[in-house]
C-alpha cells in the first residue's frame, strides 16, 4: 500500500483557499466513513445538501472524484481525505470489496486502453487532398516564417536603440514601453521573444546595481538569439530545434510521443520538486526529476487555463517508474511521460556535487552549448544557509558563497532552518542568473519539500 507524507498532500492542492479548507476536513470527526485497499481511498462526508459527497482517490496513479459541485481539482474534499490517511493511514478501515461508484470509476482508469484492431478493407487514398494539405501546411509555415523574420528585424533595431540610449534607462521605462513590443511580436508569431522583452520589466531596478549587469546580461542575450535566427541555414540542427522554440514555435507532445526518433529514456524518477506560477490566465506547473539509474534530470510542464485542473500524475518527494520523450534540444531537459509505471516513497538518494566550483562548472559546460539556459537543476551536498547583510546566501564547504533567490520565501528559510539545525545539508535547487532557489532538503535519510 502507498505510504504518502502530508507535506506531499500539500503540494497537490491547487491553491491555498482548498489546501485550508482540506486541513480543516483532515479529522475523523468530519467523515461519515471511510476505507482503504490496494487501490483506492474512498470515503463519504456531509456537504451542504440532503446527501454526502462521495470522494475517491486512486493511489497508484494519483487521481481524485468527487460528487461535490467544486471546479477546482483536487477539492478540499479529497484534499482533506488524503491528508486525513497521511496523518493517521491507521484509522482507515481495511475494505476489498468496494462500493460500486468507486468500483466502477477505477475499473474504467484501469481498464487497457486499447482498440479491437480494424478489418482490412485496403486504404482509400485520396492523392488530391493530401497534395493540397501539404502545399497548404507548406503555405503556412512559409507565411509565418516571413511574419517572424519581420519581427526578428524589428526587435533587433529595437535592441539596438535601447543600447544606443543607454540601458540605464530602463529604470525610467513604464510597463505599458514593455507591453508594446510584446505584443508586436506576438503579432509577428514570435510569443518567445515577446516574453523575452516582457523579462525586462521584472527587473528589480530598486535593488542597488545589480540589475545593471543583469539587463546587460539579457540583452546580450537576446540579441544573441536574434543573430541566431540570422544564421538560421548554419545551425546544427538540434540548435535550430532550440531558436525555433524559444522564438516561439511549439512542438506538439502528440508528434513527439508518436516521433520514432524521440528520445526515450526509462528510469526511477525521483520527483524532487514542483513549482506553480500564474501567468495572465495561465496556470504553469513545473516538475523536477531526477534519474536513479541515468543521473539525468527532466523538466515536465504541465499548463492550465483559468479554473482547468492540472494533472496530479507526479507527487513530490517519490519516487515512480516512467518512460520520458525528451523534446529534441542540445541540451534535453524537458521531457513529457510517455508511460507511468508505480510509485513509491522510498528514496534513493541522489549523486550530489561537492561544491559551488562544480555546479558552476557544470552550468558553464551546458552555457557553452546552450546559452539561453537560465534555470538549471543541481544536487549540492554540504550546504550551509547563513544570513549576511540582510541577505540570505548557502555557504559550501569550501567557505564560498551563493545568494538565495529573493522569492524564496523567509518562511522556507525558517523551514530550512528547523531542518538544518544550522549543520551542512544537501539541498536540490535550482541555478538561476545569479542566484539559487531550493526547492528541498534531504536530511537524517530523509526527502523534505521546501
Amino acid at each position: 500500500m502507498i505510504q504518502v507524507s502530508e507535506e506531499q498532500v500539500i503540494q497537490l492542492a491547487p491553491d491555498a483557499s482548498s489546501l485550508k479548507s482540506g486541513k480543516d476536513l483532515a479529522s475523523e470527526k468530519k467523515w461519515l466513513r471511510f476505507y482503504v485497499n490496494e487501490r483506492a481511498l474512498w470515503g463519504e462526508v456531509q456537504g451542504s445538501g440532503r446527501d454526502p459527497y462521495r470522494t475517491q482517490i486512486d493511489i497508484r496513479n494519483i487521481a481524485f472524484k468527487c460528487s461535490c459541485p467544486s471546479r477546482k481539482f483536487p477539492c478540499k474534499h479529497g484534499i482533506g481525505l488524503f491528508l486525513l490517511f497521511a496523518r493517521q493511514a491507521v484509522l482507515f478501515e481495511s475494505q476489498a470489496q468496494e462500493p460500486d461508484w468507486v468500483r466502477e470509476w477505477m475499473d474504467k482508469r484501469q481498464a487497457p486502453a486499447t482498440k479491437p484492431e480494424p478489418v482490412e478493407t485496403g486504404p482509400v487514398v485520396d492523392t488530391k487532398k493530401l497534395e493540397k494539405q501539404a502545399k497548404d501546411k507548406e503555405k503556412r509555415s512559409a507565411e509565418r516564417w516571413a511574419k517572424v523574420a519581420a519581427g526578428v528585424a524589428e526587435l533587433e533595431l529595437w535592441t539596438r536603440d535601447l543600447v544606443r540610449n543607454g540601458l540605464l534607462g530602463i529604470a525610467e521605462k513604464e510597463v505599458a514601453f514593455w507591453n508594446k513590443t510584446t505584443a508586436r511580436m506576438v503579432d509577428a508569431q514570435a510569443s518567445g521573444l515577446g516574453n523575452l522583452v516582457r523579462e525586462y520589466a521584472e527587473l528589480d531596478t530598486y535593488n542597488g546595481h545589480q540589475w545593471h549587469s543583469e539587463a546587460l546580461q539579457h540583452t546580450a542575450k537576446i540579441f544573441l538569439l536574434l543573430e541566431a535566427f540570422k544564421r538560421w541555414d548554419t545551425l546544427p540542427e538540434l540548435l535550430q530545434e532550440d531558436v525555433k522554440n524559444l522564438i516561439g514555435w511549439t512542438q506538439s507532445q502528440k508528434e513527439l510521443l508518436e516521433s520514432p526518433q524521440a528520445s526515450v529514456v526509462s528510469d526511477q524518477w525521483l520527483v524532487m520538486g514542483k513549482q506553480t506560477e500564474l501567468q495572465d490566465d495561465l496556470t504553469i506547473q513545473r516538475n523536477w526529476l531526477y534519474g536513479v539509474n541515468t543521473g539525468r534530470y527532466a523538466l515536465v510542464l504541465y499548463f492550465a487555463y483559468k479554473s482547468a485542473p492540472i494533472p496530479t500524475l507526479l507527487i513530490p518527494g517519490t519516487r515512480v517508474e516512467a518512460d520520458l520523450v525528451f523534446f529534441p534540444s542540445v541540451y534535453p531537459l524537458r521531457a513529457v511521460i510517455k508511460q507511468l509505471g508505480s510509485s513509491t516513497s522510498q528514496l534513493t538518494h541522489p549523486v550530489a556535487l561537492p561544491h559551488w566550483d562544480a555546479v558552476l562548472e557544470q552550468r558553464s559546460e551546458v552555457l557553452s552549448q546552450y546559452p539561453w539556459a537560465d534555470m538549471l537543476p543541481f544536487f549540492v551536498d554540504t550546504l550551509t544557509p547563513v544570513l549576511h547583510a540582510s541577505r540570505w546566501l548557502l555557504k559550501d564547504r569550501d567557505d564560498k558563497y551563493l545568494e538565495i533567490n529573493k522569492k524564496f520565501s523567509e518562511q522556507k528559510i525558517f523551514q530550512m532552518l528547523a531542518l538544518s539545525g544550522g549543520l551542512p545539508v544537501s539541498l536540490f535547487l535550482l541555478k538561476t542568473k545569479n542566484t539559487v532557489h531550493p526547492l528541498g532538503i534531504w536530511q537524517n535519510g530523509a526527502y523534505h519539500l521546501l
